[in-house]
């Protein structure tokens, strides 16, 4: 509870009747805190009991202070003579109410017992409330560690934190420097450890980033000496995450001290971070490097990605409230924000639950607008995650389970106020509503989009990369680009194979010999079946050697012009087998071959017109048509041009390597090849990857909507 006051001079107030104030509990400690926005002092009220800090304003003090042996009547009288302030009995029973509500009075009677009994029992939830509360967050203490967070303090004391973070920031710079000039490999190291043993890594590195994360805020409230209750486990989703106890940092005065405490993990995390950036650019290749590029990705993303985020409750949204000095944010902000949705858009005169000035009124709505945007697309995840965390019939009923309870009810809850209130809204504004409501449906439920997008490459129709069929050394390189069909490209000869031509055509001149020897000889027509047998099959080797020589003078197969020729090839040198030698184009004709995702398969057909430019480059545009559709799925793609892992638009995954092979990227999504033939052929040779806009079939949101859900139930009706 907050308020603030002017200073007006004392005034005299007719005393109503005399109405004794209970007695407040006797542990309660209060204390100042920081001033209020309008410069005001404010102080805290903690409860021990139950671990809770109430901030009041000058009133509330004023009125506290004064108390004891005091009815409602001569409590105003007594402040109102000795402070400058102008009470009235509404402010004393303002206050009684609050202290009522959080339970801060003596239960002196049988009266008030009853009342309190009566209250718990209107907030005790059900065991159903209960189970979807707790299932998806609880905590667990583990330890009390402030025995020894005390005795580091004097170590603590002698650090140089100036110092100290400048050498971080120095460490962050230079490692941050030197894995931009390994980007790539740590781009690839990142996919490649996408194994279950990388997922092990990952797992001990988060569980080591966090532990130091949360030693951090100990360490730093310790040494401003705030106590820390205790540490433990809080499990979201049944996801196991660590905390630390520090709520009483709100007895800190200073806000910068507090501001210290939140931030102090997120400091400690990126620059452990820092550090293991560092070190995995210096580090050669091994175990040690693998564990610090673990260390480095998982600080930096969920430092950046969750903890530093004010959406949720976690340290960003500490920070932030400690720099706006607004205790609660999330909730003040929310209030705000439904009063600001009631009076546009239904036009109701609601009065703003706090009197902030303009320009921060509008700040906070704006931050609860994207908050609550923020939420619901985590509360999807959630319930995405808990699907996939539990068993199909359970995760199912989870899953509505969550989206019904943390997305629909609140929106029905206010929604349902609304309603109550339907006879305070104007008819121009009812009006309003409903032609604004039959846009959206027409927005939902007209079908004006039939664009379809995908990725591809493009290429010639006719292309063929020439090679040596085997091992060969070269003897005559081409001299010209443009060739005809037959015409010779590349001469190659093998030396193994004239040695063994010579050896079979001398092996079946030796046989026609000795069959000849065998004129007149008794019994050598069983030898000279054998002979002949032998001779027969030496020729044939020969005609084997002399076959594969003219299969070393490559011919082109079309009419073409040549590229991409290897300038280091040269008579004389030696090539591997299927090693490329250039590649023969014919730009007479060219299409893309682009792939599109499954669920856009039905809005596209043979003869549908299409546009599409490159990725990079010049943004100009080409035409055609669709000319063939796959009617299987794509899983190898045609061009590394494509592939996510060399810089390309579609995400691949590793397949395990079986015996004797290596290992492949197969394509990770549903995608179907869509052929499509240019209109006009292209000037040169442009080999590229290319973004598609095929006219297809025109859809609304709505349908697609329930196509695309229609096709996921399909997918994971499977019990």
């Amino acid at each position: 509870m907050s308020t603030s006051a002017t200073l007006p001079q004392p005034r005299r107030v007719k005393l109503a009747k005399p109405v004794p104030l209970p007695r407040i509990r006797d542990e309660l400690v209060m204390f100042p805190a920081a001033a209020n926005e309008d410069g005001s002092p404010a102080w805290i009220i903690q409860d021990p009991v139950n671990n809770r800090f109430y901030r009041i304003g000058w009133i509330d003090f004023e009125l506290l202070v004064h108390w004891a042996h005091h009815d409602a009547a001569a409590l105003v009288s007594a402040v109102n003579a000795e402070t400058p302030l102008n009470v009235t009995l509404q402010d004393v029973r303002q206050l009684l109410t609050f202290l009522s509500d959080n339970q801060l009075l003596r239960l002196d009677t049988k009266v008030d017992v009853a009342r309190i009994i009566g209250r718990s029992q209107q907030l005790k939830r059900s065991l159903f409330e209960w189970m979807v509360h707790n299932y998806l967050f609880f905590r667990v203490p583990l330890v009390r560690p402030q025995t020894w967070l005390a005795a580091l303090q004097p170590l603590l004391t002698r650090l140089q934190m100036p110092w100290l973070a400048g050498l971080m920031g120095l460490v962050t710079v230079i490692g941050l420097f030197l894995a931009s000039r390994q980007w790539d490999v740590f781009q690839h190291t990142l996919v490649d450890n996408m194994t279950w043993t990388g997922v092990l890594g990952y797992g001990v590195a988060l569980l080591f980033a966090k532990t130091v994360h949360e030693i951090g805020h100990a360490v730093v409230a310790t040494r401003y000496g705030v106590r820390v209750a205790h540490m433990g486990v809080a499990f979201l989703v049944m996801f196991p995450m660590l905390y630390t106890d520090t709520g009483e940092s709100w007895r800190l005065k200073d806000p910068r001290q507090r501001l210290a405490i939140a931030s102090a993990g997120i400091a400690v995390e990126l620059a452990l971070a820092s550090l293991a950036t560092l070190l995995w650019s210096l580090a050669p290749d091994g175990s040690f490097r693998n564990g610090m590029f673990f260390l480095a990705t998982t600080s930096w993303i969920m430092t950046l990605a969750i903890n530093a985020s004010p959406f949720m409750r976690f340290d960003g949204y500490f920070i932030f409230s400690d720099l706006l000095d607004l205790p609660n944010l999330h909730e003040r902000s929310s209030a705000l924000a439904k009063v600001w949705l009631r009076r546009s858009l239904l036009g109701l005169n609601d009065p703003w639950t706090e009197g902030f000035s303009l320009a921060k009124r509008r700040a906070l709505v704006a931050f609860a607008l994207v908050t609550w945007l923020y939420r619901l697309v985590v509360f999807l995840g959630i319930a995405l995650l808990v699907y996939f965390f539990f068993f199909k019939l359970l995760g199912i009923a989870l899953m509505v389970l969550e989206l019904s309870w943390f997305i629909a009810k609140p929106v029905f809850k206010e929604l349902a106020v609304w309603k109550t209130r339907k006879a305070e809204i104007g008819a121009a504004r009812i009006q309003g509503l409903i032609v604004a409501g039959l846009v959206m449906l027409v927005v939902l439920f007209f079908p004006f989009s039939s664009r379809v997008t995908g990725y591809g490459w493009i290429h010639a129709v006719d292309q063929q990369l020439i090679h040596s069929p085997f091992a060969a050394q070269i003897v005559t390189v081409p001299t010209q680009r443009q060739f005809k069909t037959g015409d010779v490209l590349f001469v190659l000869d093998s030396s193994m194979l004239g040695i063994a031509q010579g050896k079979s055509r001398q092996l079946a001149l030796a046989r026609e010999s000795q069959i000849a020897g065998l004129m007149g000889v008794p019994d050598g027509e069983s030898q000279r079946q054998l002979l002949t047998s032998q001779k027969a099959f030496f020729e044939a080797e020969e005609q084997l050697s002399i076959d594969e020589q003219a299969r070393l003078t490559l011919r082109a197969p079309f009419d073409g012009e040549l590229h991409d020729v290897d300038h280091g090839l040269a008579p004389g040198v030696w090539v591997k087998s299927r090693e490329p030698l250039a590649m023969l184009v014919n730009s007479s004709r060219w299409v893309i071959d682009a792939f599109i995702p499954e669920e856009d398969l039905a809005r596209v057909e043979v003869g549908q017109t299409v546009r599409a430019r490159r990725l990079a480059g010049q943004p100009s545009w080409v035409e055609g048509r669709i000319e063939a559709i796959d009617v299987s799925r794509t899983t190898v793609l045609p061009s590394s041009l494509l592939d996510a892992n060399h810089g390309g638009p579609i995400a691949t995954v590793n397949e395990p390597a079986r015996s004797g092979q290596d290992r492949t990227q197969v394509v990770r999504d549903a995608l179907f090849r869509v052929r499509i033939v240019l209109d006009e052929p292209m000037p040169a040779h442009q080999v590229a990857a290319m973004r598609v806009h095929i006219d297809g079939h025109a859809e609304s949101l709505i349908s697609g909507t329930l196509r695309r859900l229609a096709s996921i139930f399909i997918r994971e009706s499977g019990f």
